[in-house]
C-alpha cells in the first residue's frame, strides 16, 4: 500500500528536497510538495491511490483550490512531450542546460527539474536572489555557456520578464536564453511587444498542475511574428472550445484524482475531458487552430504566477477579525489590474462605527498577515461605509471596481 511523505520545500534547501523526493519514489510513496508556509491539509490515515508521485496545490479547477494528485508517469510523459516539442523547434533536450528560478512546491518549479532527470540534461537552480541581480545572473549564466557551448533553456512568469527586460544586464541576459517559456498568467500585450523590440526569444505558453504543466505552446518563431496566443497543443493532447469559450482538456496526463472538503474527487469527465478554469478561444495562425486564453471563469485572480481566489482571502480575514475583535463589519476582497504582479488584492472595507481611526486598525491587520504569502496580501484598503451584497448575496463585481477607481486607500 501506498504511504504519505511530506517534503517541505524551502527555497534555500532544493538541492535537499530534491533527492528527499527521489527517495521517496524508490520506495513507492506518495510525496506531498509542501510549501515553505503551508495551508493546505492531507490526513495520513487516507487510503491513496496505488503507485507513486506528487501531491500538488494547484488553483487550476473552478471552485477554489485543491490538491492534485500527479503519478510519476504522468510526470514523465509531460516531459518526453516537452522535449519532443523542442526537437522540433531545432534543440536536443539533452544538450540544453535547464535554469530554474520557479519554487519545487509549484507545477512549473517542479517539472524543470523533472524535464532534467527524464532528458538526462544539465540544470542548475537560479536562487530568488540571483534572480534580483542582473549583473550576477548573466555571469552566472555566461559561465556555464562559455564552459558549455550548449543553449540555455528557462521558464519564467510575466512578473520575473518584467523586472529583467529594462536592467542592461536582465536584458541581456534574456536575449541569450534559446527558449523562454512563459506561463503562469497571461503575458501582458505591452510587456510582449516590449519582447519582441528586444529579440527575446519568448514562447508563451498554457498549462495547469491538473496536466502536468504545459499542454499548449507557441513557438518564438510566431512570437518574434506577433502572434499573442499561446499557439497549439502538444502531440499528446486534445483541446475543446465550446460557444460559452469554456476550455476543455483531454490528455494522458490528467490528475488522477484530487483532494478537496477531506474527500478524493475525480477530475475528468467518463470521457476523459476535463474542464479548465479559464476562457480561451480559437485563433487562426499559419492555417491552423492555435489557442488564445481570455480569462478565468470564476471570479479567481492571478497575482504574480499565483492564483488566487478572492473569497478564501475574505474567510481567512474575517477569522482574523472576528478572533482578535477588530472592529470591522464586513469586508470586500477583489482583484484589480497591476503592470507588474498582473493583479492585485485589495479591500473594501466596512467598519463597526462612525468617527474611529481607520489607518490604526488596518496597521494591526497587516500586522497579523505579514506571514502571508506576498500575493495574498492586500495591496490596499478603502474605507467603505455604503458596503452592501446585493439580493443573490453575491458582490457586484464591476459595481466595485468601478467605486475603487474614484477613491483613496486609507493611509
Amino acid at each position: 500500500m501506498s504511504k504519505l511523505a511530506v517534503v517541505r520545500c524551502i527555497p534555500e534547501k532544493n538541492f535537499e528536497s530534491s533527492k528527499e523526493i527521489l527517495n521517496n519514489f524508490e520506495k513507492h510513496n506518495w510525496v506531498y510538495l509542501s510549501p515553505p508556509k503551508d495551508q493546505s491539509k492531507i490526513s495520513t490515515s487516507s487510503i491513496l491511490p496505488e503507485g507513486e508521485g506528487i501531491i500538488i496545490s494547484s488553483g487550476g479547477s473552478i471552485g477554489g483550490p485543491n490538491l492534485c494528485f500527479q503519478s510519476i508517469k504522468n510526470l514523465t510523459s509531460s516531459a518526453l512531450a516537452t522535449g519532443k516539442w523542442l526537437k522540433h523547434h531545432g534543440l536536443e533536450p539533452n544538450e540544453c542546460i535547464i535554469l530554474n528560478s520557479l519554487p519545487l512546491h509549484h507545477i512549473s518549479g517542479f517539472m524543470p527539474w523533472w524535464r532534467h532527470q527524464t532528458w538526462q540534461s544539465e540544470y542548475h537552480w537560479i536562487s530568488h536572489s540571483i534572480m534580483h541581480k542582473p549583473l550576477k545572473l548573466r555571469q552566472f549564466s555566461e559561465a556555464l555557456t562559455k564552459k558549455n557551448r550548449r543553449p540555455l533553456i528557462t521558464s519564467l512568469v510575466p512578473t520575473q520578464l518584467l523586472s529583467l527586460i529594462d536592467d542592461p544586464d536582465g536584458l541581456e541576459w534574456l536575449q541569450s536564453i534559446a527558449i523562454i517559456w512563459v506561463g503562469g498568467s497571461m503575458l501582458p500585450t505591452d510587456l510582449a511587444d516590449k519582447a519582441r523590440r528586444k529579440s527575446i526569444k519568448l514562447a508563451p505558453c498554457y498549462g495547469s498542475t491538473e496536466t502536468v504543466a504545459m499542454v499548449t505552446c507557441l513557438s518564438p518563431q510566431d512570437f518574434l511574428k506577433g502572434s499573442n496566443s499561446v499557439g497549439f497543443p502538444l502531440e499528446d493532447v486534445e483541446i475543446e472550445i465550446n460557444k460559452r469559450n469554456s476550455l476543455k482538456i483531454k490528455t494522458s496526463r490528467i490528475a488522477t484524482s484530487k483532494w478537496k472538503n477531506d474527500k478524493f474527487e475525480s477530475i475528468a469527465d467518463s470521457n476523459g475531458w476535463w474542464e479548465a478554469g479559464d476562457l480561451a478561444q480559437y485563433i487562426t495562425l499559419d492555417n491552423r487552430k492555435a489557442i488564445q486564453i481570455l480569462g478565468r471563469r470564476d471570479s479567481a485572480i492571478n497575482s504574480g504566477g499565483e492564483t488566487i481566489f478572492p473569497e478564501d482571502i475574505e474567510i481567512k480575514l474575517m477569522k482574523i477579525i472576528s478572533k482578535h475583535q477588530i472592529p470591522i463589519k464586513d469586508i470586500f476582497v477583489l482583484g484589480v489590474s497591476d503592470k507588474k504582479w498582473g493583479q492585485r488584492l485589495i479591500v473594501l472595507t466596512k467598519f463597526k462605527e462612525k468617527g474611529i481611526h481607520r489607518y490604526p486598525i488596518i496597521k494591526l491587520l497587516t500586522d497579523l498577515i505579514k506571514d502571508w504569502q506576498p500575493s495574498q496580501k492586500p495591496l490596499k484598503w478603502y474605507d467603505c461605509p455604503k458596503l452592501s451584497r446585493n439580493i443573490n448575496k453575491k458582490w457586484e463585481l464591476k459595481k466595485w471596481q468601478d467605486w475603487v477607481a474614484l477613491n483613496s486607500p486609507i493611509s
